[in-house]
């Protein structure tokens, strides 16, 4: 990734240990903040030699503190980052699983055989997720999704419109060009929206010198 100039930030385990520029070799949990704070830890070295910075964050409301690893200085972006990326890879993960293509089911263990498999289905989803769009581009959302606002996601509209179009033996849509920039997200309810948009706050934010 360094080599193409991609920025990246990773969740790590508690049990991970990381080497400050002092020389000191601890675990991450060693640099767990309170509630409600976040710790700056900055540059560390993990796995002897992969250069990173560690941000930590006892999160109000979340399941566990967060302990992020990011290519860039560690700040409160950091965070912001790694709640973007992994809230999209976490529903992804979701759709090859129970929620749409249900991965699991085909028992294979041979890496050949699902490296063939997972390219049918990346064709297949971005065919059903190009078909949601065109339908909600079309005004034609609410014939498949009845809340007030999108509730489902592209992926499922476009699964139930192609089930339809099967069922009824009518020919496929002639598929359009993804959007330049990203529609907005999916929320089944205002709670979920509510909790998209809500600004999260620390009491004490701390900055580490090693």
């Amino acid at each position: 990734m360094n080599k193409q100039t991609w920025d990246w930030a990773i969740r790590v385990k508690s049990d991970l240990l990381v080497t400050t520029p002092d020389g000191r070799t601890q675990a991450v949990e060693d640099f767990f903040p309170p509630s409600e704070q976040a710790y700056l830890v900055g540059l560390v070295h993990v796995l002897g030699d992969i250069e990173a910075h560690l941000a930590t964050a006892n999160v109000p409301g979340a399941q566990g503190t967060w302990a992020v690893l990011s290519s860039q200085s560690a700040s409160l972006q950091t965070f912001a980052l790694y709640g973007q990326r992994f809230g999209g890879i976490e529903h992804h993960f979701k759709d090859y699983k129970s929620a749409a293509l249900d991965i699991l089911a085909s028992g294979l263990r041979d890496a050949d055989s699902l490296t063939r498999l997972f390219m049918l289905l990346d064709c297949a989803y971005l065919i059903a997720l190009v078909v949601g769009m065109m339908l909600v581009k079309a005004g034609q959302r609410t014939r498949l999704d009845w809340h007030g606002d999108r509730g489902l996601s592209f992926l499922q509209l476009g699964l139930r419109e192609l089930a339809r179009l099967c069922y009824e033996r009518l020919p496929l849509p002639i598929l359009q060009a993804l959007p330049k920039c990203n529609p907005p997200p999916a929320c089944a309810s205002q709670r979920k929206r509510d909790a998209l948009d809500c600004r999260i706050e620390f009491s004490r934010v701390v900055t580490f010198s090693c």
